[in-house]
């Protein structure tokens, strides 16, 4: 049987399929089965949804310690200018063209003195109140290096981005605790 050698260690072939496996097996716990969430039907709990509306189903995301942002931002990609621009302030090239039906949207946290800060996106749902525009809601926690926890003191600027389904709604950002 032929093996793949890297620096630390020997894997097998069939190693990633079984984590291809076990990673879409942990699927049907988020609701709605691999299927809906595949397919992109909002099916996911959330211990903060409570008898709310179903968040909305994030279609890709991209997670990175150092962007050029200095200060907090939060963008909205809708056009291939705009996504342009996100990818920019995140310091990388586009991984490609915006989707159709799809828009992106960014958290940038702005620059941190050290290395273990991440953002972490916990809920999209969509806000719909009597008598006003329908808003797009994205909740997000900053993630902090955990007391005492050794870091590398350096400057970075952590961020976000998720695609979602296109939407004209107006998207709004709530830091969560």
């Amino acid at each position: 049987m032929p093996v793949f050698q890297t620096s630390w260690r020997r894997v097998a072939p069939a190693a990633p399929a079984l984590v291809a496996l076990l990673a879409f097996s942990c699927l049907p716990g988020c609701g709605g089965g691999t299927t809906a969430w595949l397919a992109g039907e909002s099916g996911i709990s959330s211990p903060l949804s409570g008898d709310g509306p179903q968040p909305l189903v994030g279609r890709a995301q991209w997670l990175g310690e150092t962007s050029r942002a200095q200060a907090q931002s939060f963008l909205v990609a809708r056009t291939e200018d705009e996504w342009a621009a996100l990818w920019d302030l995140a310091g990388r090239p586009a991984p490609g063209k915006l989707p159709d039906g799809l828009m992106a949207l960014g958290i940038f946290l702005g620059t941190r003195t050290s290395t273990g800060y991440s953002v972490d996106v916990i809920r999209l749902r969509a806000e719909r109140d009597m008598g006003q525009r329908d808003r797009m809601v994205v909740e997000f926690r900053e993630k902090s290096p955990a007391e005492g926890q050794i870091t590398a003191q350096m400057l970075t600027s952590p961020y976000a981005i998720i695609m979602v389904d296109r939407s004209d709604a107006n998207v709004r950002y709530n830091r969560l605790p």
